[in-house]
């Protein structure tokens, strides 16, 4: 059986997460968009950068992508060194309305598969702010909050980031591609 959703609660220490998350202050987040460059604070409002997949934590994701989709998934992926990973921040008020990470066809003709979120911050840091997914059979569920848990999705998936309530919430975006379907 497959799932649509899975989650890792990783062994990263809490120092490299730290580390991370101080040359962070270091990039230049701005406010997210979401087509053509135009800021739709009704579906999105949170602040973005973007970061190489040459970076560390990129190599520490795919690991973890990787499992997933060897013992869950089973889809038909390629890495693509080229597509960055996101940094996204969400300040109190901040949200992300529901949504499917799919997009028609990326560059070179392939499509998302799955998606990908590495929680930065730690759940006392924030209230409200929940990742939360629906189901094929209508159900809505929350991934979970502990610090450093990555969650490895299938991107044709409806979720979305609940309004932060209080606090921060910080967290590593990215999708995995692969050929269209067959």
């Amino acid at each position: 059986m497959s799932f649509q959703t899975l989650w890792y609660k990783t062994k990263l220490p809490g120092y490299v997460i730290d580390g991370f998350v101080e040359e962070s202050k270091n990039f230049e987040v701005t406010p997210a968009t979401i087509k053509d460059n135009v800021l739709q604070i009704e579906t999105r409002n949170s602040k973005t950068c973007w970061i190489s997949q040459s970076h560390w934590i990129a190599g520490f994701c795919h690991h973890y992508i990787n499992l997933a989709n060897q013992y869950n998934y089973e889809y038909d992926i390629v890495k693509t060194p080229d597509r960055p990973l996101q940094y996204t921040v969400y300040d109190e008020g901040e949200h992300y309305n529901w949504h499917v990470d799919t997009i028609d066809e990326v560059e070179g003709g392939l499509i998302r598969k799955l998606s990908f979120t590495i929680q930065l911050s730690s759940p006392e840091e924030y209230s409200g702010g929940e990742l939360q997914f629906l189901d094929d059979g209508n159900h809505t569920f929350f991934a979970p909050k502990e610090r450093g848990t990555i969650i490895i999705f299938d991107s044709r998936m409806r979720h979305r980031v609940k309004k932060v309530r209080s606090g921060t919430r910080k967290s590593i975006v990215g999708w995995v591609e692969g050929p269209r379907w067959k």
